[in-house]
């Protein structure tokens, strides 16, 4: 799960653009307004049931950040997560350079950052962490990668038409966006069409179609969203073959 950390004086010029891209992929997120009602304990539900639950924190920090009390406690744990190992952290830099941190701040420059203002969007710094997600994600399975996928599935006569296609796509030249995009596409609608998909989690299969629709309108299309597709079309292989892993 995805722990957001904010102020919420941010909440409608990046949060919410965050949260959407985020959640076109259903990828499950903790985020106050979705868990929190007015009477509960503040503490326990951010802390207890929030940084402590997660296994990712996008931490968006900005002047109203730096200015927030609240803000300032679920970064001082996410910090103390992310030294144990416990957490990954995805610093993102909101009307704030890296230069500008507060020094007891400066332990997320040594991490991959973004640094946003209003004038960018915010897609690409989603695009990153989605991808991240994703390949964690396929750490659990046997098979990570297009390789892997002919060395185990290379005599499956079930799997034959899905490892044509995926060789088709390994020929096509990465300018090509649109082609390689459908040829994941096909491959992946073959394995939702033959096998129950009911034990998957949404987020296997759901970006999928979101990414098919962009390719299918000729909107760009980036390096990044054809690495997502390809995670998902790999997940979707293992869930299959070996059963979801939690």
């Amino acid at each position: 799960m995805i722990f957001f950390c904010f102020s919420s004086k941010d909440r409608l010029q990046i949060v919410e653009a965050m949260l959407f891209h985020i959640t076109n992929y259903e990828l499950p997120v903790w985020y106050d307004r979705h868990k929190m009602l007015m009477g509960d304990n503040r503490d326990y539900k951010n802390f207890d049931e929030g940084v402590d639950q997660c296994e990712y924190a996008i931490i968006i920090v900005s002047p109203n950040a730096i200015a927030s009390i609240c803000a300032q406690e679920e970064m001082e744990l996410i910090r103390k997560r992310y030294e144990a190992g416990e957490m990954t952290v995805f610093p993102v830099f909101y009307n704030l350079k890296a230069s500008e941190l507060p020094i007891q701040l400066q332990w997320m420059t040594k991490l991959v950052y973004k640094e946003l203002d209003t004038s960018t969007d915010a897609h690409g710094a989603c695009n990153h962490i989605i991808c991240r997600v994703l390949l964690d994600e396929l750490e659990k399975y046997r098979i990570k990668s297009i390789n892997d996928f002919f060395a185990f599935c290379g005599n499956n006569s079930a799997l034959s038409y899905p490892a044509k296609l995926l060789k088709a796509y390994c020929k096509v030249s990465d300018d090509n966006r649109d082609a390689q995009i459908t040829l994941l596409y096909a491959v992946c609608l073959y394995i939702r069409t033959q096998y129950n998909l009911n034990d998957v989690p949404a987020f296997y299969y759901v970006g999928i179609d979101r990414l098919f629709d962009e390719t299918r309108l000729h909107l760009p299309v980036d390096l990044r969203e054809t690495l997502i597709f390809e995670r998902l079309t790999l997940l979707l292989t293992n869930a299959v073959l070996f059963g979801y892993i939690p």
